[in-house]
């Protein structure tokens, strides 16, 4: 009975020590604090603790003129929609926004250009913004046109690694890397996308210095179908005026390293 006894004191004292014991805190994540200001009809939305937070006054200036920039490529107005431009700093944080670990998405339903700034990326600020305009003023393409919503976009930077995109088609014309039309126009998300988008953008850059945008926007709503009826040729004389175009410009093609080259834009 006596070991019986001191048994129940120790457990007795235990528990009492037990309970005394300061309850552990689970780890609390830091709430992200983010700077917002609205400028004409674009509202910004960019974390505090950032990269682009400390140089949010140059990226503000480059949206706006951006928008400038796009709208006189396309030959509109003005763009007075109300639109959000939220800036991530890192791929994890934009595809926790979009499901896309991208540099960049514009998402129209929510009128919300996502661009991803810090260090070592700088985010493509014509080409998204480009992609909230021409949505917003011409609505979705044919889905065979999607290689002219990308083109364009692509066209609206009209740089990667140091190079324009005519010379970028340059170099995949030499190289043999250009894809069929019949593949853009099939299922253009699908091809690699270093080739798909600067092919189409030089493409673009062609069709709306040579025939305007009346006619790009006719094609970019009724369809790859309709080119020939749209521009008085077949693709296939046209895409030939392309590359002579391309190959007088630049007689001798760019030395692109495609292995690094076709890593992305930096």
């Amino acid at each position: 009975m006596e070991k019986i006894g001191i048994y129940l004191s120790i457990s007795a004292i235990l528990s009492l020590v037990a309970c005394k014991q300061p309850e552990k805190k689970e780890h609390q994540p830091v709430e992200e604090k983010f700077f917002t200001k609205t400028v004409g009809n674009i509202s910004f939305i960019i974390p505090t603790n950032s990269f682009a937070y400390d140089n949010r006054e140059k990226l503000i200036s480059d949206c706006r003129g951006a928008i400038i920039s796009d709208l006189e490529l396309i030959k509109l107005p003005g763009f007075t929609d109300s639109i959000t431009v939220r800036v991530v700093s890192t791929r994890e944080e934009m595809k926790k926004y979009t499901g896309l670990a991208a540099g960049g998405v514009a998402w129209l339903p929510t009128k919300t250009a996502y661009l991803l700034s810090n260090e070592k990326e700088g985010p493509p600020i014509k080409h998204e913004l480009m992609h909230m305009i021409t949505l917003s003023a011409w609505g979705d393409p044919d889905p065979t046109s999607l290689w002219m919503k990308e083109g364009i976009a692509a066209y609206a930077e009209n740089q990667c690694n140091g190079y324009n995109d005519e010379q970028i088609y340059r170099f995949l014309l030499q190289d043999k890397l250009l894809l069929p039309m019949d593949s853009l126009t099939a299922d253009f998300y699908r091809e690699p996308e270093m080739i798909a988008y600067h092919q189409s953008a030089f493409m673009v850059q062609y069709l709306l210095s040579k025939y305007g945008v009346e006619k790009f926007n006719y094609l970019w709503t009724q369809g790859f179908a309709n080119f020939e009826k749209i521009y008085g040729a077949p693709f296939a004389r046209v895409e030939i005026s392309i590359d002579n175009i391309a190959k007088h410009d630049y007689p001798n093609a760019p030395g692109i390293v495609w292995k690094t080259f076709s890593e992305g834009c930096r």
